[in-house]
């Protein structure tokens, strides 16, 4: 599936850390633009069925996830929700967006079949928590793909060139803790480093894939009141 987005100044920034505009640029634009492509490509193919995203931001990713979902549902810590929604829904992309903590989700167990984390692991406090939140509202059978930028001095460089600051000023050591989260994480997981054409010590961005094992499903047990067929959590 190609990657759709929205004409540029359409969706709002959010937050200091949203990189919206950046996908529009020539560059740097080009390396955020295959971000999207890169999660794309480690979904299940076919309809995706309830997918949430953690840390949705500007909604750009939406625009790929919605028309895959029958539910598609974002979460994130900025208030700007309603206005990402309606931005959304003037192209016809028709998602859930909801104001809440990566790190404790509020959503009972097994009530997505795919969770995405689009470079914000970086950004939470505790992404060893999101990590664990991710896997447990997943499924059986479900998948947790996330993308994240690794520590490489080169491309810190070339980065700081293109936008005139040192990135270690926006991550504040969360490209460290999101490594550290990963060795410690229980579920199986794919690591795939990208560009897939680079050796692997010098890719800039690593895709993660989580996978929890599928099980027969109980015959008449299905999730319960929330939101939309969703069973929230306490």
């Amino acid at each position: 599936m190609s990657i759709q987005l929205p004409r540029r100044g359409h969706l709002p920034r959010t937050g200091p850390v949203d990189a919206i505009d950046q996908y529009y640029t020539p560059v740097l634009g080009a390396f955020f633009r295959r971000r999207l492509a890169w999660v794309d490509a480690a979904l299940p193919p076919g309809p995706l069925g309830r997918v949430l995203e953690i840390g949705y931001g500007s909604g750009v990713f939406q625009y790929t996830l919605a028309p895959r979902a029958r539910l598609s549902v974002g979460l994130d810590i900025h208030p700007f929700g309603a206005k990402v929604r309606r931005r959304l829904a003037e192209d016809g992309i028709a998602a859930t967006l909801l104001q809440g903590d990566g790190c404790v989700l509020p959503f009972a167990g097994g009530s997505f079949d795919v969770v995405v984390i689009l470079s914000a692991l970086e950004f939470v406090p505790d992404p060893a928590a999101c990590l664990d939140e991710a896997v447990r509202v997943l499924a059986p059978g479900g998948r947790v793909v996330c993308i994240r930028p690794r520590v490489l001095p080169w491309a810190d460089a070339i980065y700081g060139q293109l936008v005139g600051f040192d990135p270690e000023a926006e991550f504040q050591g969360g490209r460290q803790r999101v490594q550290a989260a990963l060795a410690r994480v229980r579920a199986p997981q794919r690591r795939l480093a990208r560009p897939a054409w680079l050796p692997p010590a010098l890719a800039p961005y690593e895709v993660v894939v989580l996978e929890t094992p599928a099980r027969r499903r109980v015959a008449g047990a299905s999730p319960v009141g929330g939101l939309g067929g969703l069973a929230l959590g306490t």
